[in-house]
């Protein structure tokens, strides 16, 4: 006597879809840990800068921040210390109601700021406002000032009108 042994079906131990939704959730944290380095990754980059008197404005709440400060440079105030490390200056833009003192400690500057004559150097300085008013830079950037002027273009020849019936003109 043979007996029939049915099989019923199996229970699938997975839900429909279920390794799809596996690679979905995979991605999705994939997706979000890229975007955190993206936005971590621009942060230090897209620094704003504040003008002379934005920072005056602020007064005492931009005391002891990581700042960029941009201005003009005060033609004759780049004074450098006698250890050839230290040099102070002043910058200034015209909404400022006093110059800022800078004092920046990293050995050269740009050679830009030494041209004392020139009234347009313009400063981004990276650093720290002090409780006494003055800012510490850890960088300083200048600005190339153009000294050109713009040139006359060159005068345009009609050399169509000139020429008879294809010989050059000239001849």
């Amino acid at each position: 006597m043979a007996s029939v042994v049915q099989s019923s079906p199996r229970p699938s131990r997975s839900l429909p879809g279920g390794s799809n939704l596996k690679f979905f959730i995979a991605g999705g944290v994939i997706a979000l840990a890229v975007a955190y380095l993206v936005t971590m990754g621009l942060r230090g980059t897209t620094e704003y800068f504040l003008t002379v008197s934005e920072l005056q404005a602020q007064g005492a709440s931009a005391q002891n921040q990581v700042l960029r400060v941009s201005g003009t440079l005060v033609p004759g105030s780049l004074r450098h210390e006698g250890d050839g490390l230290s040099v102070h200056f002043l910058i200034a833009d015209a909404a400022a109601s006093t110059p800022l003192t800078v004092t920046y400690t990293g050995g050269q500057v740009p050679d830009t700021m030494a041209d004392t004559s020139a009234g347009d150097v313009e400063i981004v300085a990276e650093g720290k406002l002090n409780a006494q008013g003055t800012f510490t830079a850890s960088d300083v950037l200048a600005k190339c000032p153009s000294r050109l002027q713009d040139a006359a273009p060159p005068e345009e020849h009609d050399y169509a009108a000139t020429s008879n019936s294809g010989t050059p003109p000239g001849n």
